[in-house]
C-alpha cells in the first residue's frame, strides 16, 4: 500500500501518494518503525537566496514544528524571522560572523568551511541533513546558475533519500516528483496562478497533469523539448503524476490580499 504524506504551506496543501511501502499517515493507528519514523518528519532548509516573507516563514516553521537547517546567509532569514537553527553550515561569505554566533548560542551547531572549495554551501548542509521530508526556501531570486546547482543538488537528494522535496517561499514553489511520485495540490489562498509549468529535469519523463487547462495524459517530456510551460490552473485541486524520469511541477502565484 502507498503511503500518504501530507505537507502543508501557508498557501497549499499537498498530498503525495508516495511509492514508498512506509505507513499510513492518516492516523491509521498502525505502529511506525523505527526505519520509517523519519518520514514522518518535514526538515527546513533556508538558502541564501531571495529573503522569504518573515510571516510566511513562521507559519510555515510553525505548521509541523520543523527543525530548521542553514547554508550560510540563510541563517540570516532564520534569525530575522525568530527561529533556531539546528546547524548551520557555510564559508560566512555572504552572512556575518555574528549571526553564526548569535545562531551559536541559541543552540545550534556550527560546520565552517573556507570560501575556495569545491561543494556549495547547500550541498555541504545537504551531506549533513537528516533523513526525513524538505522544504527548501531561500532558494529562488538571484543568479541562474546559483539556481540550477540548487536544484539539481535537491533533486539529488531527494533520489538518494526516498524523500519529498520542495522548494518554495510566498511568491513560488517547485515540487520535485520522481518515477511513481503523485501529488495532489490544493491550492487554498491562491488568488491567481500566474504560472503552472511542469519542466522535465531527466532526459525523458512520463507524466500525467490533471486540472489544468491542458491536461497530459502519460505525455513524454524530454529536456530537449520542454513544451509543457504557461499551463492554466482551471480547478482548485490539481495532480500530477511522474510515471518515469523526473520532472520539476512549478507554480507561482499572486498572494490573496487579506485588506478588507
Amino acid at each position: 500500500m502507498k503511503a500518504l504524506l501530507f505537507v502543508n504551506l501557508p498557501e497549499a496543501k499537498l498530498l503525495f501518494h508516495v511509492k514508498h511501502d512506509l505507513v499510513q499517515l492518516a492516523k491509521s493507528g498502525e505502529m511506525v518503525s523505527r526505519e520509517t519514523s523519519h518520514y514522518l518528519k518535514t526538515n527546513l532548509l533556508l538558502a541564501g537566496g531571495r529573503v522569504p516573507e518573515v510571516k510566511w516563514l513562521q507559519s510555515l516553521a510553525s505548521e509541523d514544528k520543523m527543525s530548521v537547517y542553514c547554508a550560510d546567509k540563510g541563517v540570516d532569514y532564520a534569525l530575522a524571522a525568530g527561529l533556531s537553527p539546528s546547524l548551520v553550515v557555510g564559508d560566512c561569505d555572504s552572512s556575518s560572523p555574528a549571526f553564526y554566533e548569535q545562531a551559536q548560542a541559541l543552540g545550534a551547531k556550527l560546520e565552517l568551511h573556507p570560501p575556495a572549495k569545491d561543494d556549495t554551501d547547500l550541498q555541504l548542509l545537504l551531506a549533513k541533513l537528516p533523513a526525513g521530508n524538505l522544504v527548501a526556501t531561500g532558494i529562488w531570486g538571484g543568479r541562474f546558475d546559483h539556481l540550477f546547482s540548487n536544484v539539481y543538488s535537491l533533486l539529488s537528494f531527494k533520489e538518494q533519500h526516498h524523500c519529498q522535496v520542495i522548494l518554495a517561499d510566498e511568491q513560488e514553489l517547485m515540487l520535485l516528483l520522481t518515477s511513481e511520485d503523485v501529488v495532489e495540490v490544493e491550492l487554498k489562498h491562491l488568488e491567481r496562478v500566474h504560472a503552472l509549468s511542469l519542466l522535465p529535469l531527466g532526459e525523458n519523463s512520463c507524466v500525467s497533469l490533471k486540472g489544468v487547462r491542458w491536461p497530459l495524459e502519460q505525455a513524454f517530456l524530454s529536456q530537449q523539448r520542454p513544451y509543457s510551460i504557461s499551463n492554466e490552473a482551471k480547478e482548485k485541486k490539481i495532480s500530477c503524476s511522474c510515471h518515469s524520469g523526473k520532472v520539476g511541477l512549478y507554480i507561482r502565484w499572486q498572494k490573496r490580499s487579506t485588506a478588507k
